[in-house]
């Protein structure tokens, strides 16, 4: 019997039990910061050699050489599924067209010349896609398409090898995104080897993708060491409904993102008590004729909500608090509390599918989990660009305001017994 945890907002102790499970959420043993630490420790100290004794040990084939081969690229993907080729193809198309049209509207130029910022862009990005319980070649669709709009040089990739091969779908979405250093890396060791690099693995500026709780706790330990694009936990959609909207599809939404590991999180936040006992309906009837039927059924368990409220307005609080990876609004109608919303995607209406943004859509399905949306966004073209202040002075074209910096810094400068700063502007007289 499926049992997902359900909570009604009208309840006398709902406040305590909606905490419980937030702090419940995405916890990281010490132990994982202490393997993590070793790891990294090991690959700073023996590099290459490191990095083939954990791989051996972790991942149980010895591996001399890291970077797949352009003949194992060919073997595997000699008879690759051509339909499913194709499928790569237009979606890299959707999602390039998509991130070249987010770069061409930035502002990347200042009218005032004297004093501005200009931008650069990063020489090179490691993406990490996962491959242990599941292979993920649309990550490497999802994170080529900005680096490559933004003109990134460098791009190479790491995922884990099964018995000592690379899945071919990664390999397929590689070679239509034109990425061609591939490393036979997975986990913690992966992110050190791109983060420290290794006579067989480049040091990168930057690294992208997620991963598994290893990998995140490696991207927090090296971040500094290397730019990271954000600490991505387990997968989260909130689907928040009322009467008019669809329980089957909200059903498979739901399934959709449990689907993904069975630390997902799936929540249903509804109006209509007779959508939720469709939804549960629906689900019981329909999980075990999926093929990842034991992961969903752990993560519903585990980590789905059902919470019944009474009016739209009260799920404002309630997913300000989530501020999910995924929101689905699963109706036409607006209220007055949506612009108010915070999640790394927010999704309108029935048609509006997760499914369609995780594949096709544009934006990058890179996006930031364990409520990190309040402060942090999808991957995008911006994460492949480093700003600088740049300044250029000439007392000539303003006098008056020139004047104007060098007393003022003198003053400040005096005030905070930084004598040498006063003197040097005032040099500039």
């Amino acid at each position: 019997m499926l049992e997902i945890r359900e909570l009604e907002k009208n309840q006398e102790n709902f406040e305590s039990k909606f905490s419980s499970f937030l702090n419940s959420r995405n916890k990281i043993s010490n132990e994982i910061g202490v393997i993590v630490n070793k790891i990294i420790n090991e690959v700073r100290e023996d590099g290459d050699q490191a990095l083939r004794k954990i791989t051996k040990r972790l991942d149980e084939f010895d591996c001399p050489t890291f970077q797949v081969t352009e003949t194992e690229i060919n073997t595997a993907l000699k008879s690759f599924d051509k339909e499913l080729l194709n499928s790569f193809e237009f979606a890299f198309e959707q999602l390039l067209e998509y991130q070249i049209s987010c770069f061409n509207s930035l502002d990347l130029n200042n009218s005032n010349e004297q004093i501005t910022r200009k931008f650069r862009v990063l020489d090179s990005v490691g993406m990490y896609v996962p491959g242990g319980k599941a292979s993920y070649p649309s990550t490497v669709l999802m994170g080529a398409a900005p680096a490559i709009a933004c003109g990134v040089e460098e791009i190479s990739l790491s995922s884990p090898a099964q018995h000592g091969v690379l899945n071919s779908a990664t390999l397929a979405a590689a070679k239509v995104t034109g990425i061609k250093k591939i490393y036979k890396l997975g986990g913690a060791q992966a992110i050190a080897a791109l983060a420290l690099g290794t006579k067989q693995v480049d040091k990168v500026d930057k690294i992208i993708g997620p991963g598994n709780v290893y990998v995140a706790e490696a991207k927090k330990q090296l971040f500094g060491e290397v730019g990271i694009d954000s600490i991505a936990g387990p997968s989260e959609i909130v689907i928040l409904c009322n009467e008019t909207s669809d329980p089957e599809t909200v059903a498979w939404d739901l399934m959709a993102q449990a689907e993904h590991d069975s630390d997902a999180s799936s929540i249903l936040i509804s109006t209509s008590e007779e959508l939720i006992s469709e939804v549960k309906s629906l689900i019981a009837k329909n999980i075990d004729t999926l093929s990842r039927s034991k992961i969903i059924t752990e993560s519903l368990v585990s980590n789905g909500l059902i919470v019944k409220i009474d009016k739209l307005s009260e799920a404002e609080n309630l997913i300000n608090q989530l501020i999910p990876e995924h929101l689905h609004i699963a109706f036409e109608d607006r209220f007055e509390e949506e612009e108010n919303l915070k999640a790394g995607l927010i999704l309108k209406g029935k048609d509006s599918a997760v499914s369609l943004s995780d594949y096709v859509l544009g934006p990058s399905h890179i996006l930031p989990t364990s409520s990190s949306a309040r402060f942090s966004s999808p991957l995008s073209v911006e994460d492949f660009l480093v700003s600088f202040s740049y300044v250029s002075l000439d007392r000539n074209n303003n006098p008056d305001i020139f004047d104007k910096y060098i007393k003022h810094t003198s003053n400040i400068a005096r005030a905070e017994g930084l004598t040498a700063h006063a003197i040097a502007a005032e040099k500039r007289k």
